[in-house]
């Protein structure tokens, strides 16, 4: 039976710092680029999966009090590695409600590719984040 769930409860981490109540999206992609190995001989095009990849989307409201979710993911712009933990529904790992945790240790962790802020004329002042994970992802179902 399909378990479905609404976007209104996902808890997201960044650093240690829960920052879910300033987020308004966020998107996890997960992908595995591929590489061409067609030959010449070969009828078909063929490939083959690259390594696994997981970036965040983030979008959220501007807050400029000390402590905010853009004033945290700022500061680690080109600092480094964080811990992120996503959780879809906000109610911690169990079966069929997984979170993703990507734990900062050596090489591995979060990097912050870019942050936007958005100040649009008619509308509430916002902010933007690419975040890159580096090393394994960590899909937990474990109460």
């Amino acid at each position: 039976m399909a378990t479905r769930v609404h976007g209104k409860d996902a808890d997201f981490s960044f650093n240690g710092q829960t920052i879910e109540s300033e987020l308004s999206s966020i998107t996890m992609n997960a992908a595995a680029p591929e590489a061409e190995i067609t030959a010449f001989d070969d009828v078909w095009q063929n490939y083959l999966a690259g390594k696994k990849n997981i970036t965040y989307d983030l979008t959220g409201t501007l807050d400029m009090a000390a402590n905010s979710a853009e004033q945290a993911i700022v500061e680690q712009v080109g600092s480094g590695n964080v811990t992120t933990l996503f959780d879809i529904t906000g109610s911690g790992p169990n079966t069929n409600d997984p979170e993703y945790t990507c734990t900062s240790s050596g090489l591995t962790g979060t990097l912050v590719r870019s942050v936007s802020i958005t100040m649009p004329v008619g509308d509430k002042a916002g902010f933007s984040a690419s975040l890159q994970n580096s090393g394994a992802t960590t899909r937990n179902v474990t109460p």
